[in-house]
């Protein structure tokens, strides 16, 4: 499919610098205490180990991607294991309908909280509330059999921050409708953590849709650029507007349906002919949401800046708490598990759009009819969990993820931790250059030699590695070995000594990484805007051609106030950097900053476009309407560059 290139990651290390992760959540007095039991709880400091993704484009090309199919002579559902296991497509081949959203591109934009993410199809997000920091990258995939010859596709990954492990499990029954997932996520560690999962399930949106779930309650989540506020109300009409209708709200906001504990846990989205997606799954998996970008201009702006002009989504969504506001405790050794069933509807459209109750029963007849051979919807715990078969007579992988399953599995046996998994294995041909390194230096060896004008292209943080990975920094004694040995110690929270080791690394090499480590440090951490001005100009003195760097630096010299500055480093800039168009937003700042508006409007056009411009980000409007009062002129907001949601 036409699809933008994700491009190279950033590897400059998450210093206080992904803010979105920082965003401050508030809730009015309507929540009950337990309610508010774990809003906020298990946030994380910063994304590392991940690197950021941020180096997409918008230049569309043909593009092959890896597709795992699993098909009967009902349902057809399409996987993409190079994009987080992404389920891209569910064909109900009796009603010749594709029952979800399929979008006509591949096209990143700045909605994760590594950046890169994408619209279409069902994300799976684990861990982490922000989206999965896998959603752009592969999974290991294998195809298992059955006794009786029928196949499950199985998709798995060691997520490195929670330090657990996930796996997706997909079946569809010979003489089935039904598409079955079964995820389970595995904390085989001898600490007890937090955790997530939600279900993200993108479908069209249009003049028809309406979604219908067993509430008559919801927590709502209003957001801005940086903050979260979550109220309830009553569903589906809630301030006098019935939002079971997509197309009646007018903002972006999220309704967390609040289901009774006694009733079957399902969502659906229906169509004006009553054909749709009904998503049901068993009680462990108990939260709902419909996230709507509504039609406000940003909304639908945003709509179409994922994937086609004019295009329109909603996504309907299933979650272990709530909100998504809250990870869950998760014990250590526990493991948890559920199924999902994802199918067609196909209901009189007088029932769909008829009374609430009304459209209720009409969904959960047709999940009783779906599950009718395995006991109904009355027991749908029990009818879900003997969906699956028992054993597997033969499983073939097809597909690899990275390394960092393998090494963490090594890692345990070295300092006897506990079996990684006992669901999936990580085979050791997973393993690239990238990981083989830190098993060297897990087993005693040393950081090889790195070209100082590179940035290291990958970290490693638990803190059960610090001993290992000081003493390789003391044997090696090179630019490179401190410099890791610094993130690792920044990312358990240890400012003072991450200082010191980056020092050490410029003390045997000049670098650019370690001085800009050193000025994010001084920004973020410190509040000293004088010393990262300092620290970040030796950075880029040192090395001017990489993005990451460029962009750190620009928001150091605009938030210290050298203008001047950034305009006279941008001058300096290749030609590919001085197109970018987060950087040539920073240009139209300094200019209107200093006087000249101008040419700030010569950039601001409705033709400007910011690949990286992120959910909820304000910035380019606020620019536009400051730019024209300083010109004294009332030039109203274009809609190509209108990403407003509220």
């Amino acid at each position: 499919m036409p699809a933008a290139s994700l491009g190279e990651e950033n590897f400059q290390p998450d210093i206080r610098n992904v803010e979105y992760i920082r965003a401050p959540m508030r809730t009015t007095d309507r929540l009950t205490d337990e309610e508010k039991r774990y809003i906020g709880k298990g946030m994380i400091g910063t994304i590392l180990p991940y690197t950021i993704l941020d180096n997409y484009d918008r230049e569309r090309k043909p593009t092959d991607f890896p597709a795992a199919v699993l098909e009967n002579d009902l349902l057809r559902a399409v996987f993409l294991p190079s994009l987080g296991g992404r389920l891209w497509s569910l064909y109900d081949k009796r009603l010749g309908r594709e029952l979800l959203y399929v979008n006509p591109v591949f096209q990143p934009a700045n909605l994760a909280i590594r950046n890169a993410w994408f619209s279409g199809g069902v994300e799976f997000n684990v861990s982490i509330k922000g989206h999965n920091p896998l959603t752009c990258d592969p999974l290991f995939t294998e195809f298992a059999e059955t006794p009786e010859g029928e196949p499950i596709l199985r998709m798995f990954e060691y997520e490195r921050i929670r330090d657990i492990v996930y796996c997706i499990e997909a079946y569809i029954p010979a003489d089935s409708g039904v598409l079955y997932l079964r995820n389970t996520i595995e904390n085989t560690s001898r600490e007890d953590k937090y955790t997530y999962w939600w279900s993200n399930i993108a479908v069209p949106e249009t003049e028809g849709t309406r979604v219908v779930v067993p509430a008559d309650d919801a927590f709502l989540c209003y957001y801005d650029e940086g903050s979260y506020l979550l109220d309830k109300t009553e569903v589906p009409v809630s301030g006098g507007v019935d939002y079971s209708y997509p197309v009646n709200s007018v903002r972006s906001q999220d309704f967390f349906y609040k289901i009774p504990k006694d009733r079957a846990k399902w969502i659906a989205a229906v169509e004006s002919d009553g054909c749709g997606l009904i998503h049901f799954s068993q009680h462990r998996l108990f939260g709902r949401k419909v996230f709507l970008w509504g039609q406000g201009a940003g909304g639908r702006h945003w709509g179409g800046f994922l994937a086609e002009p004019g295009d329109s989504y909603i996504e309907i969504q299933a979650g272990l708490a709530y909100t998504q506001l809250e990870h869950i405790p998760f014990a250590a050794g526990e493991t948890l598990s559920w199924v999902e069933g994802y199918c067609a509807s196909d209901i009189a459209p007088s029932d769909a759009f008829g009374g609430w109750e009304r459209a209720q029963a009409a969904v959960e007849a047709q999940i009783d009819e779906r599950l009718a051979a395995l006991g109904g919807i009355a027991d749908i715990d029990g009818a879900l969990t003997d969906v699956f078969p028992t054993e597997y007579v033969s499983r073939e992988l097809v597909f690899s993820g990275k390394g960092w399953g393998y090494v963490e599995a090594e890692s345990r046996k070295l300092f006897g931790g506990p079996r990684l998994s006992a669901v999936v294995d990580f085979p050791e041909s997973s393993v690239t250059e990238n990981e083989a390194e830190w098993l060297r230096v897990l087993h005693g060896g040393t950081f090889r030699e790195h070209d100082v004008s590179q940035p290291p292209r990958c970290y490693l943080v638990s803190p059960k590695w610090e001993k290992v990975v000081r003493e390789a920094a003391f044997r090696t004694d090179s630019w490179y070995g401190w410099l890791q040995y610094g993130v690792l110690l920044y990312a358990n929270g240890g400012i003072d000594e991450c200082e010191r080791a980056w020092k050490r690394s410029l003390a045997l090499a000049e670098n650019a990484w370690a001085y800009r480590n050193l000025a994010m440090l001084a920004k973020g951490e410190r509040g000293d805007l004088d010393t990262a001005h300092e620290l970040i100009l030796k950075a880029v003195s040192l090395c001017n051609t990489d993005r990451g760097l460029i962009v750190n630096a620009a928001q150091v010299l605009t938030a210290c106030g050298d203008y001047e500055g950034y305009l006279a480093l941008f001058d300096t800039l290749p030609d590919r950097l001085k197109k970018d168009g987060r950087l040539l937003f920073y240009r139209a700042k300094a200019y209107l900053r200093t006087g000249r508006p101008r040419e700030a409007a010569d950039i601001i056009t409705p033709d400007f476009v910011m690949c990286d411009i992120k959910e909820g980000e304000v910035s380019i409007s606020a620019l536009w309407f400051e730019i024209y009062a300083a010109l004294g002129e009332d030039r109203p907001l274009p809609f190509e560059i209108d990403f407003r949601m509220h």
